[in-house]
């Protein structure tokens, strides 16, 4: 975040590409509304404006990042980086699948593949909801997805801290036992910490009943018995 003259400037990730249409739209509402902005390389998000990240994709884009697994690893550095994140989802579902289907070299039939990918389209928001602190919107094109960006813009208060974007370091036993409860799929860095805060340390955590780590904020059975399998397993855990 950069601070000029008393103005909170709006970043837009300069790896953007050239002409993109949302960038354009999120400029020119950001003008209307005197929201300041500038271009710069952002190591995580496409858009930052004080303590708030934004990670915008078209239908097509955050279907393939699911498929690659790479959504994961995004949202996971927005939230050990920002305090608060929105992940921005806009297009037609069906227009993206059949975009995807029409350049697959895919041999499962059409009918198949549409069911799969509106699953993992579907199922993808509803793991954000349910496991992580990220807030995700789907709406139907660019220009909503601009108006959203900057009305959150206009939205934050000017005078609040700002979490820059660093290397994330690991260099005390906290950060530790931080890095081994967010590998575990639905633990956030914010879940991580009250685990941490509640209970104190990891072994603690893993003698803990799923009805204990229910009790906190956030935890359902699923996650917690997730938790409990990987801290206590005594076989190969996939994560």
């Amino acid at each position: 975040m950069v601070n000029v003259g008393g103005f909170q400037m709006l970043i837009i990730d300069s790896r953007e590409k050239e002409g993109s249409k949302l960038v354009k739209l999120v400029e020119e509402r950001a003008r209307i509304l005197n929201i300041q902005t500038e271009k710069k390389w952002l190591e995580i998000g496409d858009y930052v404006f004080a303590d708030v990240c934004f990670e915008a994709k078209s239908v097509v884009d955050f279907i393939g990042s699911v498929m690659s697994k790479r959504l994961w690893t995004q949202l996971d550095n927005m939230d050990r980086h920002y305090k608060n994140n929105v992940v921005i989802i806009y297009g037609d579902l069906s227009e993206g699948i059949y975009n995807i289907i029409e350049h697959s070299k895919s041999k499962l039939p059409i009918a198949s593949r549409k069911i799969m990918l509106s699953n993992k389209f579907l199922g993808a928001i509803g793991r954000i909801v349910l496991d992580t602190d990220i807030k995700p919107f789907w709406v139907k094109s660019e220009e909503e997805a601009s108006l959203i960006i900057t009305a959150i813009c206009k939205m934050q208060p000017i005078e609040r801290e700002v979490i820059r974007p660093q290397v994330f370091k690991r260099i005390s036993t906290d950060d530790l036992r931080l890095d081994i409860l967010t590998s575990i799929k639905g633990v956030s860095y914010k879940k991580a910490k009250v685990l941490i805060d509640t209970f104190g340390s990891v072994m603690e955590i893993g003698e803990q009943t799923s009805f204990d780590i229910q009790k906190l904020d956030g935890f359902g059975k699923v996650l917690a018995d997730r938790i409990l399998n990987v801290l206590n397993s005594e076989d190969k855990v996939k994560l």
